[in-house]
């Protein structure tokens, strides 16, 4: 199992399939190292920061089945454009990572307790 303290360039070396999380995938963005392989799996699995593929493609004004082909590996858009998309999801990713740390469930008040502790 890969180990969350080493650097995205040992992620990219495992053969099998792991599960990624949120801050996991943050820090594959903010790590990657331009490779093409790493840019098209970003894309693929933009849904782990809550970006779709047609998101991606509407925000930067490609047809969803180009952002398909580069999710696929069978096409690049120019490396300017792998530059944005990858800060702009690891930017989604951060959003949704600060999100999820302040979300708390709020505390169930205890019926019987308020019952026998009537506040004035």
């Amino acid at each position: 199992m890969h180990d969350p303290r080493l650097g995205a360039l040992d992620f990219w070396q495992w053969d099998t399939e792991i599960m990624v999380t949120v801050e996991q995938y943050r820090q594959l963005c903010a790590e990657w190292s331009g490779d093409a392989a790493e840019f098209s799996w970003l894309v693929q699995h933009g849904d782990i920061a809550g970006v779709s593929q047609r998101a991606i493609a509407a925000e930067f004004e490609f047809a969803p089945s180009t952002v398909s082909r580069w999710a696929a590996g069978e096409a690049l858009p120019h490396r300017r454009v792998q530059k944005l998309v990858v800060g702009a999801l690891e930017k989604k990713a951060r959003r949704l990572e600060q999100a999820c740390a302040n979300a708390f469930l709020p505390v169930k008040k205890d019926v019987d307790t308020m019952r026998s502790h009537p506040q004035a």
